[in-house]
């Protein structure tokens, strides 16, 4: 792998062009059949093969001795340049929880998986009443006989669906302070008592899903970490990928590409453009200045991150500034739209990629954390406010 970071730049979007596997739309990563399955994870498993994921693993286990932490941005960046199919979140998430937490058992057992791309991971965290606030989780795992009994519900459990295997938050010990007695759990998806059922979206796909756990049976080896511990296992793989946070400037410097695309294709009752109007001139120079703003803040964000200096208020500012400008800029395309009278042909596949943003745009303020608990985290960590 190059060392510099443009000449690595040069080798990844080589290698999207020859290999990727496209991103259908954005945001919807359920494959819609077995051959796009079977595409999705050989494409996922050529990332991995060719040293682009997973670099920052240990030696043994697959990763580079050479890999700088700038080159996780970088993928990122190019894949979405690139329109590729992005890696998903939570097998990340997974890998970095075993390899912090995890015996040598399992990580034989899933790491080799997880790179071949035999794995696909998902998240059993939120529950219909716990969701931004995960602490407060109800789910039990109780000790059986050297094992534990699991019952409970999650919800909002993106990819459950062709998921593998699930990294599962359970509560062991019910009498202690809710962010302890929280358990982790790696459970593979096919065991008896898990019924996984599709959560049908506004944007007509079907990402997400609840999943129901009936006294389904896990053993010591299912435990990640330490019993009770849980929260610590979670909190630290939240923390992983973090450079990847660089890369949601990329994603709204195309958005704005594609605003003004649509503005030189609306055209008005009159005939004309709506770029043509100045005051559709002057949203759009609000909306550069916007996307600017963000840019230079997840910039600050990696630069503090590369040289190990982040604040824990970092990643709020920069979720709640990408994810609140997103939305803002799906709704100025819909003006745009509602306000035309026509759209020129070259614009019809951006403005049908603008209204499925604009639905998908509402998950991202919800996801990860809602825009409520950002604010509320930047106000106790950066500005020192005091719990509402």
């Amino acid at each position: 792998m190059p060392a510099d970071v443009d000449g690595y730049r040069a080798e990844v979007r080589t290698f999207i062009t020859e290999h990727a596997h496209p991103m259908a739309r954005e945001g919807v990563r359920v494959p819609v059949d077995r051959a796009e399955e079977v595409a999705i994870r050989a494409w996922l498993a050529a990332l991995y093969d060719a040293g682009h994921l997973g670099a920052g693993w240990p030696v043994e286990w697959g990763g580079g001795a050479d890999r700088h932490l700038m080159h996780d941005l970088v993928l990122m960046e190019e894949l979405i340049l690139g329109n590729a199919y992005r890696p998903l979140d939570q097998v990340m998430l997974a890998a970095h929880a075993v390899i912090e937490f995890g015996s040598e058992a399992q990580k034989a057992a899933y790491l080799p998986k997880i790179r071949a791309a035999e794995h696909i991971w998902c998240q059993l965290f939120s529950e219909p009443d716990s969701g931004s606030d995960l602490a407060s989780l109800r789910c039990r795992a109780d000790a059986d006989g050297g094992g534990f009994s699991v019952t409970g519900q999650k919800i909002w459990s993106t990819d459950a669906q062709w998921a593998d295997m699930g990294m599962l938050l359970a509560r062991t010990d019910p009498a202690v302070d809710r962010h302890a007695g929280i358990t982790a759990f790696v459970m593979p998806m096919d065991l008896p008592g898990i019924d996984v059922r599709p959560i049908r979206e506004m944007t007509g796909e079907a990402e997400f899903c609840e999943v129901f756990l009936d006294e389904v049976r896990l053993g010591p080896e299912h435990i990640l970490g330490e019993v009770d511990d849980g929260w610590r296992v979670i909190t630290s793989g939240l923390a992983s990928e973090r450079a990847f946070v660089g890369a949601n400037a990329i994603q709204l410097q195309r958005m704005l590409a594609d605003l003004v695309l649509l503005a030189s294709t609306a055209r008005l009752s009159d005939g004309s453009t709506a770029i043509e109007h100045e005051d559709v001139l002057a949203t759009l120079a609000s909306a550069l200045a916007r996307v600017e703003e963000v840019t230079l803040i997840v910039r600050d964000t990696v630069d503090r991150i590369l040289v190990d200096e982040e604040h824990s208020s970092d990643g709020p500012v920069a979720k709640l500034a990408y994810t609140e400008t997103n939305v803002a800029l799906c709704e100025l395309a819909l003006g745009l739209i509602a306000s035309s009278s026509t759209i020129d042909d070259d614009g019809i596949e951006v403005a049908d990629r603008w209204r499925h943003n604009f639905l998908w745009s509402r998950a991202l303020t919800i996801s990860g954390g809602s825009s409520e608990i950002m604010r509320g985290l930047i106000g106790r960590q950066l500005l020192g406010l005091p719990r509402a």
